[in-house]
């Protein structure tokens, strides 16, 4: 890899604070004696008119193949000598948060591909088997939430009142089916047989939203939930009921299904089947349970790219064009069952699979998804540019390091995201300043990662008074830092020396 490091006449332009491309964040740091500076062990003199400048910044790259220094004189101002190290993406598999494989919650075995996610279906007759009694620990037993919290994962749920199977039986609690006096049909069809609740029935409408607002009491606040689907609604909870029964309800009742996890859930990112009004209204992700699968995929993403007719209740405009949705919510679903989780990776069906991924701006593929694939087997190199594709892919690609008249330095970073969507969490862009006697400083960054879109690189500035730098010198690293946990968390697409997700960008050093 070939690191650039140059000092250019008149150095960089802030960006004014109003813009969007980044902000001058200046840092306040105790002013000390002028310290000057060396590169990489050579000592260089520069004259400068009015001023002798004895030494430039020092700068160590990361890793370097080849270095290159280009010197010029900058004139007095309030720019001063100007460096650059640029880092090429790294073409490696990442394993990071939010994206990417998810499992089963409930699956105890492990798994050949790398996941961040694990998928719990929330079956109402487990939850609440008595009225307001909620059988919590037993789901988080059975969907092993505390191996997830061990291990770092994250938790996609969807709340399900009815879910097909092979055997008679109703996904609602028994005292419900009581209560709203039987109000629904058993069905034995192509998807299996079950129990089809009516939806307009306002006991069942009044038990569901108490049912959401628990739900949300106990997790609304917890980082473990990462995606919560709106389910509630027809055969497991994907908002569609086969003809013969009683058909899905209109938007003035999908609304009151919809309403409770607004305020049930306010970390977790919501997501729906297909664009209703209400997805774009309160901006929801989407997601496509036919992942993969190129006809009902093509439908799905017309839906979202022209709205149009409900065809289970033939309104009209229930769905609306979100084809930008993707830019400030994430989009997820499972590969679809009519194929083998193999048939999306053959060598004629690839390029297929990753349009199809790339169209969607998908972020995370589950709970049917590629983690049980063997591992280095035949369909590995395919494995390996669906991980490269889906979700997002953060680095910084270069970093300038000037050098102005008043003993300040900016540290001015591009940052680049060569994925298909955006990092949708709040988590914290930072600098890390490690001294050689061990002393460390984080300096969060002005820049919100949601507003990192694929190739459209964000630049973040930082003053910082060089003067006041760590005697003996010091490397500084970037990081995307985890507000829950306090620590570095993502997997930057860079191949410079890291330690627990801090990216080295360049060693200092300093004469007394």
């Amino acid at each position: 890899m070939a690191i650039e490091v140059r000092a250019k006449r008149g150095g960089l332009a802030f960006p004014e604070p109003s813009r969007a491309l980044g902000q001058v964040n200046d840092v306040a740091l105790v002013a000390v004696q002028r310290r000057l500076y060396r590169l990489t062990g050579e000592v260089m003199m520069m004259t400068r008119s009015h001023h002798l400048l004895r030494g430039a910044l020092p700068l160590v790259p990361a890793v370097c193949l080849a270095l290159i220094f280009l010197l010029a004189i900058s004139p007095v101002g309030a720019s001063g000598l100007t460096m650059s190290l640029s880092y090429p993406a790294s073409g490696r598999e990442l394993a990071n948060p939010y994206i990417g494989n998810a499992v089963w919650a409930t699956d105890p075995s492990q798994h050949e591909q790398p996941f961040s996610l694990a998928y719990a279906t929330v079956l109402w007759a487990d939850l609440e088997p008595e009225e307001g009694v909620y059988a919590f620990d037993a789901f988080e037993n059975t969907n092993q939430f505390s191996r997830w919290r061990e291990e770092g994962k994250h938790i996609i749920f969807r709340f399900v009142m009815d879910r097909p199977g092979k055997k008679t039986h109703r996904d609602i609690p028994d005292w419900l089916w009581q209560k709203t006096n039987r109000d629904g049909q058993n069905y034995d069809n192509s998807y299996g047989l079950g129990y089809s609740p009516n939806y307009e029935n306002p006991i069942l409408i009044q038990a569901h939203a108490k049912a959401i607002r628990a739900l949300g009491q106990r997790y609304g606040q917890d980082p473990l939930i990462a995606y919560v689907q709106l389910g509630s609604l027809g055969h497991w909870g994907e908002w569609h009921i086969r003809s013969s029964l009683h058909p899905m309800p209109l938007a003035p009742t999908r609304a009151l299904y919809i309403a409770p996890y607004l305020e049930a859930f306010p970390l977790a990112k919501l997501m729906m089947r297909r664009p209703f009004a209400e997805a774009s209204r309160y901006n929801m992700g989407l997601y496509n349970d036919t992942a993969g699968d190129l006809e009902p995929t093509e439908t799905w993403l017309e839906w979202i790219a022209s709205g149009g007719a409900f065809n289970q209740t033939d309104e009209q405009d229930a769905l609306v064009p979100m084809g930008d949705a993707w830019m400030t919510a994430p989009v997820g679903g499972e590969l679809s069952t009519r194929h083998e989780k193999t048939d999306y990776l053959e060598a004629d069906t690839l390029e297929q699979t990753l349009s199809l991924f790339e169209r969607s701006h998908t972020s995370w593929i589950g709970p049917g998804s590629f983690v049980d694939v063997g591992r280095g087997g035949e369909y590995q190199r395919a494995l390996d540019e669906v991980n490269r594709t889906i979700g997002y892919r953060l680095r910084v690609s270069q970093c300038d390091m000037e050098l102005n008249d008043d003993g300040s330095m900016n540290i001015i970073l591009a940052w680049a995201n060569s994925g298909i969507a955006p990092f949708y969490f709040d988590w914290l862009p930072t600098l890390r300043i490690k001294g050689s006697n061990g002393e460390e400083t984080l300096l969060p960054l002005d820049m919100r990662l949601q507003d990192l879109l694929p190739g459209e690189p964000v630049q973040t500035v930082t003053r910082i008074d060089a003067r006041a730098l760590p005697e003996g010198g010091c490397a500084v690293f970037a990081g995307i830092v985890n507000p829950a946990t306090g620590e570095a968390g993502i997997a930057l697409a860079m191949d410079t020396p890291s330690d627990a997700y801090w990216y080295e960008l360049f060693r200092m050093k300093n004469d007394p």
